[in-house]
């Protein structure tokens, strides 16, 4: 899993490209196999190369549905608020299921209005997620070298790897404004 460099550092690692990978989980395994070769393993890094910002739709938002949601939203909170609050006075049992009840209020009349101020803008559901149309395992110079030979000699890895294309001389103009 990821964990945040303990120095801070915040800027693109130096290096060279041992590797190119289509996806993360192979860039991954290929720093799996340099570490199961117990080969030195700091200071590599995977980077992720030409991010792309992915929306899915996955349905068409509702009356129904947008009530139905708040709802539930509602439900689970009042029920949360409620148990806390039972914690604190054991003897207000109906708050069980006195919070509930209002929560489930609650976020029904949240949800449709939130629905109602944005239904001319979006009146679907979708899910977001950042994409990398390539993943690079960088190594420091010192280590490149065994790192390639081992990613190389294993399963083939090689094969799946690609010279990291050099960027563009001259950038692109910006797109006309949608409108």
């Amino acid at each position: 899993m990821f964990q945040r460099s303990a120095t801070g550092d915040q800027h693109l690692p130096r290096g060279v490209v041992v590797a190119s990978y289509e996806t993360y989980d192979q860039a991954q395994a290929a720093v799996a196999k340099v570490s199961g070769a117990e080969a030195e393993v700091v200071g590599l890094a995977i980077v992720g190369n030409d991010l792309k910002l992915v929306e899915r739709i996955v349905g068409r938002l509702t009356w129904g549905k947008v009530a139905l949601q708040g709802a539930m939203r509602g439900l689970g909170f009042g029920a949360f608020i409620g148990l806390v609050y039972l914690l604190f006075v054991p003897e207000a049992i109906a708050s069980v299921l006195l919070f509930p009840a209002l929560g489930l209020a609650f976020g029904i009349l949240l949800g449709v209005t939130s629905h109602a101020m944005t239904r001319r803008k979006r009146d679907y559901a979708s899910v977001q997620q950042v994409l990398a149309a390539r993943y690079d395992v960088v190594a420091p110079q010192e280590t490149a070298g065994k790192a390639m030979h081992i990613i190389g000699q294993r399963g083939g890895a090689a094969a799946a790897a690609s010279p990291a294309p050099q960027p563009a001389e001259q950038p692109q103009p910006p797109a006309p404004p949608l409108g």
